[in-house]
């Protein structure tokens, strides 16, 4: 019980000292200057310690090869459909990108994702919010805003978007960095079909240091090269593909349960606590678990996504390295 107590007050610290070092303002937004509703947007992310960018819903053509390269899992393989916001809602105009911070894992094991209750309801609710405050404002318009909400639901490439709308800059390890909140954010998109002025791109800082290669040499499977990631030797993707993995498979897991946080640990963008948060191994946990238990623990989490069985076939996997080792 006293390891577990621990854990708590550890959490809220971070907590705390994250929101208050990087609290938002109005400049972390738009230049609203000719548009009324700008406050609404600034008081709502301030409100629901979030960020907010919008673009408009014109496709990514500049991204296409960029996606057709990494051959991302888990979405469809027609980059059109990952480009062009009118394929989802063929009255689009404007795309809301909303990102919202999380706090790093307290097991060393488990990726920051499967903590905390399920990003995906948490940002879908603060979409369903902003929407219905777009709906009451109505911004002149006399009928309901038509919409389409994603948050890993959809096709579009939600990282991609939240470049251009400012949310922050493509990273060498190929995740998107604010310069305001790191790269331990949740995206998601609210598609609609009004038009809305635009955010700019981050301008502050627009990409990594010339310098620093952090996250590539600290990649364990060497599965990181600039600006883009091998998924076929990413230690996250194996550890939530289905099925049977192959022997390589399983040495690339290494001792990672469920993600993996690394490339995000060691990048100097990321202002919260890193060391001190990776302090507990759920390893043994997790083989003995019944699923009853984990449903109480771990119901609400991202986990639930792949369930226990997958998970205690990665604990097998992790506990058969261990002896090889």
């Amino acid at each position: 019980m006293a390891g577990k107590n621990k854990t708590k007050p550890l959490q809220a610290d971070i907590c705390r000292g994250f929101f208050e070092t990087n609290k938002l303002t109005n400049a972390d937004f738009a230049d609203f200057s000719d548009f009324s509703d700008f406050s609404d947007f600034a008081n709502f992310a301030n409100q629901h310690n979030c960020i907010i960018g919008i673009c408009d819903a014109l496709p990514l053509t500049t991204e296409k090869s960029r996606l057709s390269a990494a051959k991302t899992p888990f979405v469809t393989p027609n980059i059109e459909k990952r480009i062009n916001p009118t394929l989802a809602l063929p009255t689009a105009k404007s795309v809301i990108v909303l990102g919202k911070p999380y706090l790093p894992s307290p097991h060393k094991n488990l990726s920051s994702l499967g903590c905390g209750t399920d990003y995906h309801v948490t940002i879908k609710n603060l979409l369903k919010k902003l929407l219905q405050l777009l709906d009451c404002k109505n911004l002149n318009c006399k009928n309901s805003v038509k919409s389409v909400i994603m948050v890993d639901s959809g096709n579009l490439a939600e990282r991609a978007f939240a470049v251009k709308a400012g949310l922050g800059f493509w990273g060498r390890n190929n995740m998107v960095i604010s310069p305001k909140l790191g790269s331990f954010f949740n995206i998601g998109l609210l598609i609609v079909d009004i038009p809305l002025p635009t955010t700019p791109a981050t301008a502050a800082i627009s990409e990594c240091p010339q310098n620093c290669n952090r996250c590539i040499q600290a990649c364990p499977t060497n599965a990181l090269k600039p600006y883009f990631l091998d998924v076929s030797l990413c230690t996250s993707y194996i550890t939530q593909k289905k099925g049977t993995l192959t022997e390589p498979e399983q040495t690339l897991i290494g001792d990672q349960l469920f993600g993996c946080d690394i490339c995000q640990l060691c990048c100097p963008f990321n202002k919260v606590d890193k060391t001190s948060a990776k302090n507990t191994d759920i390893i043994s946990d997790i083989l003995n678990m019944q699923q009853k238990e984990f449903d109480q623990q771990f119901g609400k989490t991202a986990l639930a996504w792949r369930g226990l069985t997958q998970l205690q076939r990665n604990a097998n996997i992790i506990a058969g390295n261990k002896n090889k080792s």
